[in-house]
């Protein structure tokens, strides 16, 4: 065989080689972008999941926070208990309502124990733990990437934080109360009790959960935004 025939059988077999390398090397990245879709419909699933269980949530969220924001008032603003000064009652707005003797007012017991009651979430990660481990995420449209980033790093975070805000707090006066659940009128106006500190308590819980409604509505619209790009990205 001559030289220059083994310089041509050699080029065609590398070409054959580089061809089918190409070839593989293409339904290797229709296989991984298919794979990356598929990560997609499970983030889109977190997504409704993250929708529905805050919506039932807030609803939850929003009788607590009307039971404290009746507590906070009542104690602030009724006859029978010492007025605040210099707490944090003070700095909120406060409505004025009807008297009420808490000496006879043992439904009292009842917003005080579910004082402690507070809906955490947290954002349900699957799809994205998924895409982040595949090591896939440069396949999708960049802007798109960064959005979904975004809602589940700094969003994420951030509510986190602030349902989580609660179980930071010290909350003395109310450990203080459930001591003694059934026998309210007896204790709140002793010498021992520190009516103020529960006023400060109910006023600040009151603030803290308006805070975390608020996040939750906002995570709600940052998901129901992304769930509209990444049915426009298909």
């Amino acid at each position: 065989m001559k030289f220059k025939d083994y310089l041509l059988e050699l080029s065609l077999v590398i070409l054959g080689v580089l061809i089918a390398l190409l070839i593989e090397s293409q339904r290797e990245h229709i296989r991984d972008k298919s794979t990356v879709r598929s990560y997609l419909g499970i983030i889109e699933e977190d997504l409704h999941f993250d929708v529905v269980n805050l919506t039932n949530q807030l609803k939850t969220d929003s009788a607590y926070a009307k039971n404290l924001k009746r507590l906070s008032d009542v104690l602030t603003t009724n006859d029978d208990l010492p007025q605040l000064r210099y707490g944090l009652s003070s700095w909120t707005e406060q409505d004025t309502v009807p008297y009420v003797k808490l000496s006879t007012w043992d439904s009292l017991d009842y917003y005080t124990l579910e004082m402690y009651s507070n809906t955490e979430y947290a954002t349900r990660k699957i799809g994205f733990s998924t895409l982040v481990n595949s090591n896939l995420g440069h396949l999708l449209d960049g802007e798109l990437l960064k959005k979904i980033t975004i809602y589940y790093t700094t969003d994420s975070e951030y509510l986190d934080f602030m349902v989580g805000i609660d179980d930071k707090c010290q909350w003395n006066a109310i450990p203080f109360l459930n001591q003694y659940q059934g026998r309210f009128h007896q204790v709140i106006l002793s010498n021992e009790f520190n009516a103020t500190l529960l006023k400060n308590e109910a006023s600040g819980r009151y603030s803290t959960t308006l805070n975390e409604m608020r996040v939750k509505r906002l995570i709600i619209e940052k998901a129901n935004a992304l769930l509209k790009e990444i049915e426009s990205y298909y």
